[in-house]
């Protein structure tokens, strides 16, 4: 028996580790201006947001300035689990389940110091990195071939949920070489939140266990420190182009994790009956979250008159995230195990974005595009993972400058390609299904020029 329940944990700490670091992939950009013009802004990078695209952008600015913004992001999901394996594991139907719909914000703050002729400096907070959804889609079976499935503690109501958040704090220094060259740097101090439930089956374990959940609840955060740099070369006046790039830094997470075998009423081997039982505990916990290596390069052009528009690439190294290790400070409440090391097998990612902004005096009007990939194989695709596959952006987007106060609007919808996945391995990393997302972001952003 202690064997199985063994096999129950490391499966539910695997389910962990593939949400915990499935949500740290990127958002889409940071900065009004920038995300309007499909995030294509690393050759042009003239405004605070530089700080993230392209630090080496301050070295040309020339007015100090604070700013305030929030991006607002509206994302909705489904999964379908008909015609696959699901509906055969009893909680799930043959039906098409949507996650809660709920509107998620994400600030950000620049102050930049630039009236120094050569040198320049910066100081951002902003979210590089954030997820969050919630599902209520297992149901507990009426009945099992071991009896009633009743648990006097109560099952869990929010089974499936996942919200995280990255906060960045960015101070950036920039440096004019040339009147045509400059080179900037920046360094990130990260606090990183997450907040994961989960509930799955192990399929391989007989006719009885398919009927058995197990759920797990992560709760963690932890500090980390990472770093962009960058240059930027104007070889013309109506040309520029930019290259940068971010290193691989880790958030080292402490927290607790509470992971539960719901057991039904049963008979032991000498035919006595045996109540419903609810196996482990919770135990404190170290991981670390490894956030990934980028380098991107992007051009600016602004030959034809009131009209800029700019081309981007960006090459995210995210296969760093082959394993975690979870370590359990409390073995003995959580049967046993001490530490789990998990393979989840990301990849690396291309995106290419366009952009353009059309100047009317005091009005800007933008627009812009991306396509991105994601880096989740179908071997680790469950359905709090957002990121379900593929993406392509539009993007649109208003400025206004009333004196030295500027207004930045934008919208942005991200639509995803359905992706249908009908296996699944033995260590249950996936969830077979079809799964579907789209998601509407809004951004507002106020600077002050002085």
């Amino acid at each position: 028996m202690m064997r199985l329940r063994n096999l129950f944990l490391i499966l539910c700490m695997s389910l962990l580790a593939i949400q915990l670091f499935a949500g740290g992939f990127a958002l889409t950009g940071v900065g009004s201006r920038a995300t309007s013009m499909g995030g294509a802004f690393r050759g042009l990078s003239d405004d605070p947001s530089a700080m993230f695209w392209n630090p080496a952008g301050l070295g040309f600015m020339n007015e100090n300035s604070f700013s305030l913004g929030g991006t607002f992001i509206l994302p909705t999901s489904s999964w379908d689990p008909t015609g696959t394996a699901v509906p055969q594991v009893p909680g799930f139907e043959a039906t098409e389940y949507e996650a809660e719909t709920s509107l998620r914000m994400f600030p950000t703050a620049f102050l930049t110091m630039t009236k120094n002729s050569r040198i320049k400096y910066g100081l951002g907070v902003y979210v590089p990195y954030g997820l969050g959804t919630t599902w209520d889609a297992y149901k507990l079976p009426t009945q099992s071939p071991a009896g009633p499935l009743v648990y006097s503690d109560g099952f869990p109501d929010e089974e499936m949920m996942s919200s995280i958040a990255v906060i960045d704090v960015h101070p950036t220094i920039a440096y004019q070489i040339l009147p045509n060259l400059s080179v900037g740097a920046g360094l990130s101090a990260m606090y990183g939140m997450i907040d994961i439930a989960q509930v799955k089956f192990n399929p391989q374990l007989g006719a009885m266990y398919p009927f058995v959940p197990i759920t797990s609840d992560l709760s963690g955060s932890g500090i980390g420190f990472g770093a962009n740099m960058g240059v930027m070369f104007k070889p013309t006046w109506c040309m520029s182009i930019g290259l940068s790039g971010k290193l691989p830094s880790t958030i080292a997470m402490e927290g607790d994790a509470t992971v539960n075998l719901w057991q039904p009423a049963s008979i032991d081997t000498l035919g006595n009956p045996v109540p419903p039982q609810k196996l482990g505990g919770t135990s404190d916990i170290d991981a670390d979250l490894k956030l990934p290596a980028e380098i991107g390069i992007g051009i600016a052009s602004t030959r034809i008159p009131n009209l800029t528009l700019t081309l981007d690439y960006a090459y995210t190294m995210w296969d760093r995230l082959d394993e975690v290790v979870i370590e359990m400070k409390d073995p003995a409440q959580v049967l046993g195990t001490t530490e789990s090391v998990l393979v989840f097998d990301w990849e690396n990612t291309h995106r290419v974005s366009m952009g353009a902004e059309y100047s009317m005096g005091v009005n800007k009007l933008r627009a812009g595009m991306f396509y991105d990939q994601s880096p989740i194989p179908e071997s680790t695709q469950i359905p709090t993972i957002s990121d379900i596959s593929d993406k392509i952006s539009a993007n649109i987007g208003w400025g206004r400058e009333f004196g030295r106060i500027g207004v930045e609007t934008n919208l942005q919808w991200v639509m995803f390609s359905e992706r249908e996945i009908k296996d699944t391995d033995a260590t249950a990393n996936n969830t077979p299904g079809k799964y579907n997302t789209n998601s509407i972001s809004g951004n507002l952003g106020l600077s002050y020029k002085f």
